[in-house]
């Protein structure tokens, strides 16, 4: 398109090169706290144990075989905050060993223990079910009052312990 005759144009009004930006700069983490490797995280102590989400622990205790006709679903919470607590102690996601455990602590798998102790362990855990309606964390006073060895310990270990106490 032509120029209008009258208009002068200076140098300024002539089209000009816009430079490019630079090659960006190396970026490296280094903000306090910063987690880059697994050897980095603190364990034990005030930092607790870190575990996985209770999401996977969710999905096997739903595929588990299990009584739901009483509380089911405050049920489900309590033993997914069990199944998630054992899981954290040896740093690792939720498997069916951790569901089979906390399914005995709970009493909701009565088979091989002594009828007296499969009683007790049912009114406890109505107990527990009880003062879980009151938690934010559904659960977290229940395995707090489990030694920890004892919610390490196998499920067949677990049963031998029950049947003798």
């Amino acid at each position: 398109m032509g120029r209008e005759p009258n208009i002068e144009l200076e140098r300024s009004d002539a089209p000009r090169e816009t430079p490019a930006p630079g090659t960006p700069r190396r970026w490296k983490p280094n903000r306090p706290g910063e987690i880059n490797s697994p050897s980095e995280m603190r364990w034990g102590g005030a930092f607790g144990r870190p575990g996985p989400d209770t999401g996977w622990a969710l999905k096997l205790i739903r595929s588990t075989e299990w009584d739901r006709s009483e509380r089911g679903t405050e049920a489900e919470a309590v033993l997914a905050t069990v199944v998630a607590a054992r899981a954290s102690l040896f740093g690792r996601a939720p498997t069916m060993h951790d569901v089979e455990v906390g399914l005995i602590l709970m009493g909701l798998r009565p088979e091989d223990v002594p009828p007296v102790v499969a009683k007790r362990l049912a009114e406890e855990h109505n107990r527990w079910l009880d003062i879980s309606a009151h938690e934010h964390s559904k659960g977290a006073a229940f395995v707090g009052s489990l030694d920890p060895a004892l919610l390490a310990a196998s499920p067949n270990r677990i049963r031998t312990l029950l049947a003798t106490s």
